[in-house]
C-alpha cells in the first residue's frame, strides 16, 4: 500500500522543516522513503547516513536545489540536476536500478554510482565520481559527455560485455591521478555486438598537476589506411596535465576484429605522427602491449609497412653549373661530400591546412650533382603534405599543393616553377629554373643581414664549408656577395602557404 508520503515535492522551505519532513518519512517508512523526488529551488533533500531514499519516478534537482545524500538514493527512472554549474550530490551512494534504460543528466559530482540496470544508462551530463563506480549489471553509455573518475576514485563489480562503459562517442571515461600507478579504463562498444575493450595505464612515472586526467575513448572500425593484416578498432587517448610521465599499456581486443593474421600485427601509435611501433601482439590472450610510452595519442593493431620513397629534383643556385648540373661544394682543402654529391638538404613535411605545423623532417639528404635527391619517408605518412626543401644558404622552397604520398614511391620536381609554391625560382642563362641562394641566416629573406655575414667573413679571410661560402667553393669572397646582393635587390624571400 502506498504511503501518502511516499510521493512528495518539495517546496521552497526552511532546512529544518526538510530535515524534520525527511526523518518522518524515514521513521514512517522503516528507514527506507520511496517516490518522486522534485527539488525545488533554495531547498535542500537531506537523505541520512543509514537510510535509503527509493524514487520511483523520476528525481529532478531544481536549479539551486541541494541532495544532500549522505546514505543511499535508488533511482528507477532518471536523475535531472538542472543546476548551471558542478553540483554535488552528497558523500553517499547513488544506485541506478531501473528495469528500462535511466539517464542521469546535468553536471554531477557524485560519490558513489551504482549501475543495476540490464538496459543500461545514458550519460546525458558532466558526471564525476569520487568513490567508487560498480558495474553490477548493465553498461553506461557516454555519448558526448565525460565521466571522469577523482584520483581516490576505484571501478567495482564484475565487469564485462554487460556490464561496462560504452566510449564510442566523444565523451571519455577519464581518471586523475594524485602519483604513479596502474588504472583499467573499463570500456569497450556496443557497434551491433556488446564488445569488451579495456586500457591498462601503469605509470612508473609522472608530475600531476591537482586538475590532471587521462581520458580514454574508442572506435569499433580499422584506422583510415590500415591494409593487410589490423585490428578493427582503435583508442583514443588523451591527457592534461600530466607531464614528464612514463607509462606502460596494455589494449585487450578481441578476436573478431582480427583481420588478416593476428601474428603480424603490431601495437602502433599511428597518431601524433610520425607513428611508432611496439611490441607484437600476444595471440593467445588478444592484448597489445606498448612500453615506455611518454607521449599519448591513438593506437591501434597492424602491421608496421614499410618506408616510402621519395624522389626529388631540384637545383640550387649558388652551385649551378650550367646544362642542368651543379658544382660539388667544397670545404678549405676540396670536396666537402664523396662521389657525386654536390651538397646536403633536408626536407619537411607540412601540415596539408596548417603550413606551420611540421610533421616530418628528414636527417641531411644527398643532393647529386645532376639534381637529384631521394629520401625514406615513415610509411604511416599515407595523407598530403606540403614539401618543403631546406639548405643552408638557400630559400625554403614549398611545393606548390599538398602532395599525396599514399603509395610507396613518390616522385616530385621543384626545377619547375608551376610545381613550386608562388612559383618562386629564379630563372637561369641557359633556361633551367635554380632554387635561390643568398640566406646565409635562414630567416626566410635574402637582405643586407645576410650581405653582412658574407662581407664579415671576407674580411677575416674565412674560408670552409660554410653558408657564407654561397657558390661552394670553399672560399668566403666578392663571388658570394654577388649572388646574394643581386637577390636582395629583387627583395627575395620564401614563400609558403
Amino acid at each position: 500500500m502506498k504511503n501518502k508520503f511516499t510521493h512528495f515535492i518539495l517546496n521552497r522551505k526552511s532546512l529544518f522543516d526538510i530535515i524534520l519532513m525527511t526523518g518522518f518519512l524515514i521513521c514512517c517508512l522503516s528507514r527506507i522513503a520511496s517516490g518522486e523526488n522534485i527539488i525545488s529551488a533554495g531547498t535542500t533533500l537531506r537523505v541520512s547516513s543509514g537510510t535509503t531514499l527509493v524514487s520511483v519516478e523520476n528525481m529532478v534537482i531544481k536549479n539551486s536545489g541541494t541532495l544532500n545524500n549522505s546514505g543511499t538514493v535508488i533511482a528507477l527512472k532518471n536523475v535531472v540536476n538542472e543546476n548551471t554549474a558542478l553540483n554535488s550530490l552528497g558523500n553517499g551512494t547513488l544506485r541506478m536500478a531501473g528495469n528500462s534504460q535511466q539517464s542521469i543528466s546535468g553536471d554531477n559530482s557524485i560519490q558513489n554510482l551504482v549501475i543495476n540496470n540490464a538496459a543500461g544508462i545514458v550519460n546525458n551530463g558532466l558526471t564525476h565520481v569520487g568513490g567508487s563506480l560498480t558495474l553490477t549489471t548493465g553498461r553506461i553509455v557516454l555519448g558526448n559527455y565525460h565521466l571522469t573518475l577523482g584520483p581516490s576514485a576505484s571501478i567495482a563489480g564484475t565487469v564485462s560485455a554487460s556490464a561496462m562503459v560504452v566510449a564510442t562517442g566523444n565523451g571519455e571515461l577519464r581518471k586523475s591521478f594524485s602519483s604513479p600507478g596502474s588504472f583499467t579504463f573499463t570500456v569497450g562498444d556496443n557497434t551491433g555486438v556488446a564488445e569488451y575493450s579495456p586500457v591498462t595505464i601503469a605509470f612508473s612515472s609522472g608530475s600531476f598537476s591537482g586538475s590532471n586526467y587521462m581520458g580514454v575513448k574508442l572506435v569499433n572500425a580499422a584506422y583510415p589506411g590500415s591494409s593487410g593484416s589490423y585490428l578493427n578498432r582503435y583508442w583514443v587517448i588523451t591527457q592534461s596535465g600530466i607531464s614528464g610521465f612514463s607509462c606502460n599499456a596494455m589494449f585487450q581486443y578481441t578476436l573478431a576484429d582480427v583481420t588478416g593474421s593476428e601474428a603480424s600485427i603490431f601495437c602502433m601509435r599511428v597518431l601524433p605522427e610520425p607513428p611508432v611501433s611496439f611490441n607484437a601482439a600476444n595471440t593467445t590472450l588478444h592484448q597489445l602491449t606498448a612500453n615506455n610510452v611518454f607521449d599519448f595519442g591513438t593506437f591501434t593493431g597492424r602491421i608496421p609497412l614499410s618506408d616510402k620513397t621519395l624522389n626529388l629534383t631540384l637545383l640550387l643556385e649558388g652551385l649551378y653549373n650550367g646544362g642542368l648540373t651543379m658544382r660539388k661544394a667544397n670545404n678549405a682543402s676540396g670536396p666537402q661530400f664523396p662521389g657525386l654529391t654536390a651538397d646536403q638538404i633536408q626536407i619537411e613535411l607540412h601540415h596539408p591546412a596548417n603550413y606551420s605545423n611540421i610533421l616530418y623532417t628528414t636527417g641531411n639528404i644527398n643532393l647529386s650533382t645532376t639534381g637529384q635527391a631521394i629520401a625514406s619517408i615513415p610509411s604511416a605518412f599515407g595523407g598530403s603534405y606540403y614539401i618543403t626543401i631546406k639548405h643552408r644558404n638557400s630559400i625554403e622552397t614549398v611545393s606548390a599543393i599538398p602532395v599525396s604520398f599514399g603509395g610507396t614511391s613518390i616522385t616530385y620536381p621543384f626545377n619547375v616553377p608551376a610545381m613550386v609554391y608562388g612559383s618562386n625560382l629564379k630563372l637561369m642563362y641557359d633556361g633551367a629554373y635554380v632554387i635561390y641562394s643568398g640566406d646565409v641566416n635562414q630567416d626566410g629573406t635574402i637582405d643586407t643581414n645576410d650581405i653582412s655575414a658574407i662581407d664579415n667573413d671576407v674580411a677575416n679571410f674565412v674560408s670552409g664549408y660554410l653558408p657564407t661560402d654561397v657558390n661552394g667553393d670553399g672560399n668566403i669572397d666578392t663571388s658570394d656577395i654577388t649572388i646574394t646582393d643581386n637577390n636582395a635587390i629583387s627583395f627575395t624571400g620564401a614563400i609558403t602557404p
